[in-house]
């Protein structure tokens, strides 16, 4: 054989020769792709946030001021928290800090002054979670703590040339991990609280503080049996979530069924719906660019011919 056609042979085949481990690793997590995964999420997570700061807006005096509980340096301390922050004194703090909130929530969702938006966001919410920490639970610690990843990490830039949205494939996938982790983290505890053992854990969760009416319902509705079900189902999706989320072929099942399972908390248990639209955001990071753009295109679809139905 020639060298001419050991050349083209070389050619031929270096396609189909897989490419060392090291490189394709590097593929997965540095490369710059298009950022419209983490666009959606991002929009949706501080519309979450904005819902669940304007839910304890409308209880502002309990909430920001002296008129409510709040721990003393003391209580904090004893706790292994950081001091409080200081309480507010006059309504038109209370004004200060809703502007800013909702300031910083629309700029980043519009994409405006992005890191100056980020910090307003990350800074009410640190603020929410110190001057009443009792109130803030993991719900707020998960905002603190995405906000300051998107504020540290890889920020955005628009190619020249294409004029997409483009960023470090790198945020994409510790946003990813980090959601598996917390499903993971979950059912682990839940094993340390006998979830195994005991079939009636969430039977009796369900029956206490968090009871909805629809929750009242369905305990007079439904066999004993189900609810034992529900309990080993959630159980095994939480801790399967590592399998579930990285199988390519179980996506569309997976964010089915935990869609479908975030629905279920949302209205068996009081309150929660907050908890479950803050990890539905999430799952905006599982769903493939081309599908976003196909929605983006059917929901431009659907405003253009809502405007000119009202125009006429």
């Amino acid at each position: 054989m020639t060298q001419r056609e050991e050349a083209a042979s070389a050619q031929t085949a270096s396609p189909s020769s897989p490419q060392p481990w090291g490189k394709r690793l590097g593929v997965f997590l540095l490369h710059e792709q298009e950022a419209r995964s983490v666009r959606w999420f991002e929009v949706l997570f501080t519309l979450t946030f904005l819902l669940n700061m304007g839910r304890c807006l409308l209880g502002w005096p309990e909430w920001l001021t002296a008129d409510g509980f709040h721990l003393n340096t003391l209580e904090t301390r004893w706790l292994g928290y950081p001091p409080p922050m200081p309480l507010m004194t006059a309504g038109w703090q209370v004004l200060v800090f809703a502007g800013l909130i909702f300031s910083g929530g629309w700029m980043f969702i519009l994409g405006k002054w992005r890191r100056l938006a980020l910090l307003l966001l990350w800074s009410c919410a640190v603020y929410a979670q110190q001057v009443d920490v009792l109130s803030s639970h993991s719900l707020n610690k998960l905002y603190i703590a995405i906000y300051t990843l998107l504020l540290l990490g890889p920020g955005m830039w628009r190619d020249p040339t294409s004029g997409r949205l483009m960023q470090s494939v790198a945020m994409l996938r510790v946003l990813q991990a980090s959601l598996i982790l917390i499903y993971l983290a979950a059912g682990l505890v839940k094993v340390e609280g006998a979830w195994i053992s005991n079939p009636d854990v969430l039977w009796s969760q369900v029956q206490g503080l968090y009871r909805t009416e629809m929750t009242a319902w369905l305990l007079n509705l439904l066999p004993h049996g189900a609810w034992s079900a529900m309990q080993h189902f959630a159980l095994a999706f939480e801790l399967l979530a590592p399998l579930l989320f990285t199988v390519g072929r179980l996506r569309v099942f997976t964010l089915l069924f935990g869609l479908t399972f975030h629905l279920t908390i949302a209205l068996l248990m009081k309150d929660l719906i907050y908890f479950s639209l803050q990890m539905a955001a999430f799952y905006a990071l599982f769903i493939k660019k081309d599908e976003w753009l196909c929605f983006e295109h059917w929901l431009s679809r659907c405003v253009r011919r809502l405007t000119e139905e009202i125009g006429g």
